[in-house]
């Protein structure tokens, strides 16, 4: 893998990382038991893991992986 040896520093996004891991608890039970329908239940996660902070999440993740990559 062109990554290995990349470490990611997720201190700038750990409220933003609470937040979406709060949402896949929120569903993960019910889907991993089949009490959720993942086809319903999945597209659910998407506006709430956004309003969460995922996309400021792959934002930080990536800036960084890019910077070491430049090293």
């Amino acid at each position: 893998s062109p990554s290995k040896g990349f470490v990611w520093d997720n201190s700038v996004v750990l409220n933003e990382l609470t937040a979406c891991n709060n949402v896949v608890a929120k569903y993960r039970a019910g889907l991993l038991t089949g009490c959720l329908a993942p086809e319903t239940a999945i597209p659910q996660t998407h506006p709430e893991l956004d309003a969460a902070g995922i996309t400021t999440i792959i934002s930080a993740k990536q800036a960084q992986l890019d910077a070491w990559r430049a090293e």
